[in-house]
């Protein structure tokens, strides 16, 4: 398996992981393209420092919004770099593939990674739903057990239950870490009469946003006046921002009990026995298993490797050619 490598390229993140190196590539999924001639400027962690300050001359792009294809061209250059990256070193050629892609994805949506697929030369590479490989990345025994699974990436959210067997019943919704940054920005304006850059707005996601209510985390926050468009800076704490953070988990939460309504009993009573999984960047929000199993009466399972999950996952399905060959929904 040394020519192969897993793949998830997220609204938020590219991550990629090599049997028997690990994950070998952990960037956000931004390149900065020169406006008039298309040539790459930067990618990754450098071309999203440039988000809100890049010149005239430079188009920075986010190439995948909630985990669909935004621009073909941009997203082929991305993967071709970190491809490049990864293949000086540790890759002789172009890698055999094997990548997360959201639960349901259409013919279309497959479609478009692969045309990103060949543009960097890969000519061999499977696609798994998300829900599955992100299973087998937190560690979990599918073969006795059901597991109920919710991925809060940064462009949507998979929802769903999985066994040895595939998915039971999922969905992917279109809210994530980043519509999250968006209502905690559209809050700052609305509540303090600041305007503050998408970046900002994630940082006080990160930084102060939480769901206990008793957190008095705090952090200045700086941006524009509403009003008089100047400088101004205000000190922003947990509970400024805890009515946005709950909406969103909310919905989240409304969401989880719709798709549990759908199950056997069976299931339903396996779920409520080992509780809910969490993964993806949202799942590591201070306070989030409490306030789960206060609104939803259920535990919920929290993992280390979160973030990373579904790379991993593939992983494991890349080192095993009998499982790949059941999960796998388009191979080539």
């Amino acid at each position: 398996m040394r020519n192969t490598v897993a793949l998830d390229i997220g609204s938020s993140k590219t991550v990629i992981y090599q049997p028997g190196s690990g994950i070998v590539l952990y960037e956000p999924t931004v390149i900065a393209l020169d406006r008039e001639r298309r040539f790459v400027k930067e990618t990754g962690t450098e071309a999203k420092k440039l988000i809100g300050r890049a010149s005239d001359s430079t188009e920075v792009i986010t190439p995948v919004f909630e985990s669909e294809v935004a621009d073909i061209n941009a997203l082929s250059l991305l993967l071709e770099k970190y491809l490049n990256k990864i293949t000086v070193h540790r890759l002789s050629a172009r890698p055999k593939i094997v990548m997360s892609v959201q639960c349901g994805a259409d013919v279309t949506t497959l479609r478009k990674y692969e045309r990103v697929l060949r543009a960097c030369d890969a000519v061999d590479y499977s696609f798994v739903e998300s829900l599955i490989p992100t299973a087998y990345g937190l560690g979990l025994n599918m073969t006795t057990t059901p597991a109920f699974i919710v991925d809060i990436g940064g462009g949507t959210t998979e929802i769903g239950a999985v066994s040895a067997d595939g998915v039971l019943c999922g969905i992917s919704v279109n809210m994530g870490g980043l519509s999250l940054d968006n209502m905690i920005k559209a809050y700052l304006e609305d509540s303090f009469g600041l305007v503050v850059g998408r970046l900002t707005a994630e940082k006080v996601k990160l930084t102060v946003a939480s769901l206990l209510e008793g957190d008095n985390v705090s952090m200045l926050v700086n941006g524009s006046d509403l009003s008089s468009g100047r400088p101004r800076a205000v000190s922003v704490s947990v509970g400024d921002v805890l009515a946005p953070v709950k909406v969103f988990y909310d919905k989240i939460f409304e969401i989880i009990q719709m798709v549990m309504a759908k199950l056997s009993a069976e299931v339903a009573a396996d779920i409520r026995r080992t509780g809910v999984f969490f993964s993806g960047g949202g799942s590591k929000l201070i306070g989030l298993p409490d306030y789960f199993r206060k609104q939803l009466g259920m535990r919920a399972n929290v993992f280390d490797s979160a973030e990373v999950a579904a790379c991993l996952g593939c992983g494991v399905l890349a080192n095993d050619k009998k499982l790949l060959s059941r999960y796998a929904i388009s191979r080539r």
